[in-house]
């Protein structure tokens, strides 16, 4: 139970609709990460939530992006080894684009340090609605992560 400092009148409370963004990159930083289990308990996923720090422009238009979130999910054990495999793959790359060198023990680690987010536009479903989804990571200053 929350006692309420104020009385709630919802329809004097302003609505907020969030619009997906367009797809492209922009700058943000990991903010929260937390280990959790799959559905089916038989793995384990990173869930990323990533604020994104500036607007930006995509093709030609600017984009208020200032502030808002951007969550994925990195399915680092799971029964398909491919989705294991690309979630390590891309927290590797996540891990280069941070500065983040050697072993990492705990994902904060890469809390507050910016790189660049690729955002895609999952259409909608007749489940769902439309969605932003991560596809990839690079550095900060837009310089793609190249590997050794």
């Amino acid at each position: 139970m929350a006692l309420l400092p104020n009385v709630f009148v919802p329809e004097d409370a302003e609505s907020m609709e969030f619009k997906v963004l367009p797809a492209g990159w922009y700058l943000g930083e990991i903010v929260k990460s937390e280990l959790k289990d799959t559905n089916d308990k038989t793995g384990k996923y990173i869930a990323l939530k990533i604020r994104l720090l500036e607007d930006t422009e995509i093709d030609g238009q600017e984009v208020k992006s200032e502030g808002r979130f951007v969550f994925t999910n990195l399915n680092i054990i799971n029964k398909s080894e491919t989705a294991g495999r690309m979630a390590r793959s891309d927290l590797k790359t996540i891990c280069k684009a941070v500065g983040h060198e050697g072993e990492l023990e705990d994902t904060v680690d890469l809390h507050n340090i910016e790189l660049q987010v690729k955002l895609s536009v999952k259409a909608a479903t007749s489940e769902w609605p439309e969605k932003n989804e991560i596809k990839g990571y690079r550095y900060a200053n837009g310089e793609p992560v190249v590997f050794d």
